[in-house]
């Protein structure tokens, strides 16, 4: 079983990787998204939409929306929001590396370090071949990361969080195989109990995803280290690729 097919994983470190301000930055980054689309948008996937923080987000801005996980856990998390907050949003249980849709879309995105999950190089290729080809003929696909030059500059050998509610979460992040690979140990400890659980996904850098999306066939690649549109550079927080089709 992959990493990220653990749905204890998720329920257990939930509420430290999604909680409500999470979600509140999630409403300022959908609009966000958009500004960066040069082309209308009508209908829009979330490869990898986890409880859909994004999904939830644009629908209220009354875009048709789609949301594609594999965790039934983080899935039936986003049902609940989109039901509480009476949003039509289609959540669709896949593997986002192999989902193939019958509509094409308007926009693809990507979000919160959802990329390089799978364990070849050639499935992460396979993982924007196949964007590109549930994208209309006018779409753009946005991926939204962290970039390699960040996390070699950023990185710590261990670094402890603690929350309101006593729990603590301790990080063992390290870089591996030539830096291509972010290795990270999370340990949980919450009252007398510890959960200690293991991941690890590719990391690139803007020239790497370029090359990546133009051997999908994506004609302009444009690179930002945000979703404001700032540039990447070795101050930026995140790698935001912008691949259109068109």
């Amino acid at each position: 079983m992959n990493w990220y097919e653990d749905d204890e994983l998720w329920s257990k470190f939930y509420d430290c990787m999604f909680d409500e301000d999470s979600f509140t930055l999630a409403q300022k980054q959908a609009p966000q998204l958009l500004s960066l689309v040069h082309h209308p948008v009508r209908s829009i996937l979330d490869l990898g939409c986890g409880p859909g923080r994004h999904c939830l987000a644009l629908a209220k801005l009354d875009y048709k929306v789609t949301g594609v996980d594999m965790s039934e856990f983080l899935l039936a998390k986003a049902k609940k929001k989109s039901k509480t907050s009476s949003l039509e949003i289609t959540f669709i249980s896949s593997d986002m590396l192999n989902f193939k849709s019958q509509i094409k879309y308007d926009l693809i995105i990507n979000m919160f370090n959802s990329f390089g999950y799978f364990d070849t190089q050639e499935k992460n290729q396979q993982f924007i071949n196949n964007s590109y080809n549930n994208l209309d003929k006018t779409g753009t696909f946005i991926i939204d990361t962290v970039g390699k030059e960040t996390l070699a500059r950023t990185i710590e050998p261990v670094h402890l969080s603690e929350y309101e509610n006593g729990d603590i979460r301790i990080e063992r992040p390290v870089l591996i195989n030539n830096m291509q690979i972010f290795s990270n140990e999370w340990i949980l400890i919450s009252g007398n109990e510890a959960f200690k659980r293991n991941y690890q996904h590719f990391i690139y850098t803007p020239v790497e995803l370029t090359t990546m999306c133009k051997k999908a066939g994506f004609n302009t690649v444009r690179i930002y280290g945000d979703l404001s549109g700032n540039d990447y550079d070795l101050e930026s927080d995140r790698l935001v690729v912008i691949a259109e089709k068109y």
